[in-house]
């Protein structure tokens, strides 16, 4: 399962020129943490949120406080947004994205193709991928199969995720095309493709 395969693909971001007060509300309205900020090509070049602009108006250390009593708060996402910022590759496994949110403490995470911003994952996308049943895994295995060889060729079993497809026959051209299907659905954990004769092809 990757990154692209359960990531939220229309994305609401903001450009660095955009109000703080607009982006607060917008945050607020849609109950995010964070707004990623693109440029006007749509390059990933940082990320705003609840954090930054508390801070703008509430600043932790004295040289901030100081900062702001002299300049008032800043003005644009621009001047408070986290730069640089992490982009994850949409072709990352998911297992890499949960990681990196659990070890940097983030709650999302913008993912790219290349510099350019194209979805984003949640925790709550990854654990409604989680929240999946073997049933319904199953179900959509199977779905997936059905343009290769029917499935009349395939046997499927899913266990906690883990897909065990046995190929009827023994041309093993299509194999590789379907490892990949079948990793693209949401939930499963790990692809094991046998022969007919019982061997991991």
């Amino acid at each position: 399962m990757r990154a692209r395969d359960i990531m939220t693909k229309s994305v609401l971001s903001v450009l660095p020129s955009v109000p703080v007060g607009k982006a607060a509300a917008m945050l607020a309205k849609r109950g995010f943490t964070a707004l990623p900020v693109v440029d006007e090509s749509g390059q990933l070049i940082g990320i705003v949120t609840e954090a930054d602009l508390i801070g703008n108006r509430f600043p932790v250390t004295e040289q901030a406080a100081e900062e702001v009593a002299a300049a008032g708060p800043a003005t644009t996402v621009g001047e408070v947004m986290s730069s640089p910022v992490v982009g994850v590759s949409h072709d990352t496994d998911v297992s890499v994205v949960a990681r990196e949110m659990l070890t940097g403490k983030r709650r999302s995470l913008p993912i790219v193709d290349g510099t350019v911003l194209v979805g984003v994952i949640t925790r709550r996308d990854i654990v409604r991928a989680l929240a999946r049943t073997d049933e319904e895994i199953a179900a959509d295995v199977r779905g997936k199969l059905a343009v290769i060889g029917g499935l009349s060729r395939w046997s499927v079993q899913v266990g906690n995720g883990e897909v065990v497809l046995t190929d009827s026959y023994q041309e093993a051209s299509d194999r590789a095309v379907a490892h990949a299907l079948v990793e693209s659905v949401p939930g499963v954990v790990s692809v094991t493709i046998l022969t007919p004769a019982g061997v991991t092809a």
